[in-house]
């Protein structure tokens, strides 16, 4: 059985515009949690860009909404995701910031690998989960990112399938099929356009091996997380929002509150009603160290700053 996860994505790099994948899928969940509670959500990456990307647009409609709420700066909001094992450990981290402002949610799909500091001191983003949970990798990236990052939730598996069961499917182009094994079964997903489930996008998150590595597994989990959120954007609307709140907030470790979510619940219901693709993901870019770490550049941070906002 080939173990080897052979992914090919393909990106829509534009002069001026954030590159997209044509289709994505993660954290439904995410979609619902984040886009819902400050539309942050559980998301990832896309590649190493050649041009700079700036986030989407609004699309111009001929016949808009009626729209009472406009959001302001203060409903932004940034939360990071984490994936984790049975056993406890981290698997992905996903940095979302909800910026309804501007009709932009991006995102970044970071390995447990990459270094980070925390109080002065360097270590890797699993080894500052292994230390403190989440609080410890929210105060991580925020301090080498130079970033403010306001919340943080923790989720496994089965409770990402649980949840992202309730939001919908997404499609997603594959260029080559996803084969390995997984607690004694085959998982097999053809190559081409295809709707994935919930269980169909756990299992892609749970492929053991990536071409291209983690840069590679970053870039591919990060397109699949920000079609998910562009294609279920009616998650966060008025509709639906409240009670995925409520299922996601008591299943899952996180430091989000009930407040939170009431304090920008029309900046989300807004952001539902958008006709446009409002996610964009940054690959992350860098340098992979001997001793296995991988140290983000500067030009990346400078790139995380520029849409996360930098800290006052």
């Amino acid at each position: 059985m080939n173990k080897r996860c052979t992914i090919l994505p393909i990106l829509l790099g534009r002069q001026g515009g954030f590159p997209l994948r044509e289709e994505n899928k993660w954290r439904s969940f995410l979609l619902a949690f984040t886009l819902t509670l400050m539309l942050l959500a559980f998301i990832m990456v896309l590649t190493v860009m050649a041009v700079q990307p700036s986030m989407p647009r609004q699309n111009s409609r001929d016949d808009p909404p009626e729209i009472s709420y406009r959001p302001v700066a203060g409903d932004a909001l940034t939360m990071v995701v984490v994936g984790r094992a049975q056993d406890g450990s981290a698997g992905d981290f996903l940095l979302i910031r909800f910026n309804p402002q501007y009709g932009q949610v991006p995102l970044a799909m970071l390995p447990p690998e990459t270094l980070v500091t925390l109080g002065g001191e360097r270590l890797t983003l699993s080894e500052a989960w292994e230390r403190g949970g989440g609080v410890s990798v929210r105060e991580a990236l925020s301090e080498r990112l130079g970033i403010t990052v306001d919340r943080y939730a923790a989720l496994s598996r089965d409770i990402f399938i649980r949840i992202a069961q309730k939001t919908g499917t997404v499609v997603f182009t594959l260029p080559y099929a996803i084969s390995y094994e997984r607690d004694g079964y085959s998982i097999n997903i053809p190559a081409g356009e295809r709707r994935l489930d919930a269980q169909d996008v756990a299992d892609i998150f749970s492929c053991p091996v990536f071409e291209g590595g983690a840069l590679g597994k970053s870039e591919l989990l990060g397109d699949l997380a920000a079609a998910i959120v562009n294609q279920n954007l009616d998650a966060a609307g008025e509709k639906l929002s409240s009670g995925l709140f409520k299922l996601a907030v008591n299943l899952v470790d996180t430091d989000v509150s009930a407040a939170d979510y009431e304090l920008r619940r029309d900046a989300a219901d807004f952001i539902s009603r958008l006709d446009t693709d409002v996610s964009g993901s940054l690959a992350p870019a860098g340098t992979l160290l001997e001793g296995g770490g991988l140290e983000l550049s500067e030009d990346y941070v400078s790139l995380i700053r520029r849409y996360f906002g930098a800290a006052a």
